[in-house]
């Protein structure tokens, strides 16, 4: 599987070039993270094309891209897409983005793979940070539940600092949630919705809500899995994208 990368309008994109010439696989990363976080489920779906790349104000983006509204991160993945056939794989933000440029059906995207989506909407979905707390506080929190205190006492100081810097644009981008950006059920493709075992009661509701809403849903839970399974359970999220590249050829 060779890789490379490259800017394309600002944004770091990596491709992995596959043994099969397609569909594509386009995979949008969450909040406080980068594209970095997807290549363990890159590498166990190397027979497809994959690109991963660096949403607005992460990873080797260049600074000037920082974002200003949700539009602008589903434009940018419509222009990842650039007309080529694709399945897209969206993890918690990143799945409202594929979600929502599904629903608009400006690109050939044959499946959306979306894994704990927000519905910030929702009035039962926890509110983003109040303004009285600290960004870098909020990202910090995050961090530590999504990947527990034993993890989080790992990582280097270097690294700490540089995720809690992240947490403005968290703030951010949770608070462009607070209003519906898009309708599942104007998805036409099959949509696979992705949830974790061990995941809280607000990401179960959200994830049966989405697969009911879905024209052509289908509901995944992975054992033993939390928030962080592009991570620590990536083999299981490549049969997922696998899943949907089968089904989505036949669509």
């Amino acid at each position: 599987m060779s890789r490379s990368w490259t800017l394309k309008g600002g944004l770091a994109v990596y491709r992995s070039a596959g043994s099969e010439p397609s569909p594509q696989v386009v995979m949008v990363h969450g909040a406080v993270d980068r594209a970095a976080g997807m290549i363990r489920v890159a590498r166990s779906i190397a027979e497809y094309p994959v690109l991963r790349y660096d949403r607005r104000g992460y990873g080797r983006s260049n600074a000037s891209t920082y974002p200003s509204s949700f539009e602008q991160h589903v434009e940018d993945l419509e222009r990842i897409i650039d007309g080529v056939p694709a399945i897209i794989f969206g993890h918690s933000y990143g799945g409202s983005i594929a979600l929502s440029a599904a629903s608009r059906g400006r690109q050939p995207i044959r499946a959306v793979v979306s894994y704990e989506a927000p519905r910030g909407w929702e009035e039962w979905w926890p509110p983003p940070p109040a303004a009285t707390v600290d960004p870098g506080d909020a990202a910090e929190h995050f961090v530590r539940r999504m990947v527990g205190e034993k993890r989080w006492g790992m990582l280097p100081t270097k690294s700490r600092e540089r995720l809690r810097t992240q947490g403005v644009l968290m703030v951010h981008e949770l608070n462009t949630q607070l209003t519906q950006q898009y309708s599942i059920g104007e998805i036409a493709v099959p949509v696979h919705v992705g949830v974790g075992e061990l995941s809280g009661a607000h990401a179960q509701r959200a994830a049966e809500l989405t697969a009911q809403e879905a024209k052509s849903g289908t509901l995944v839970r992975i054992p033993k899995a939390r928030h962080d399974a592009p991570m620590t359970h990536a083999s299981a999220i490549a049969a997922m994208i696998k899943n949907a590249a089968i089904q989505g050829s036949l669509t």
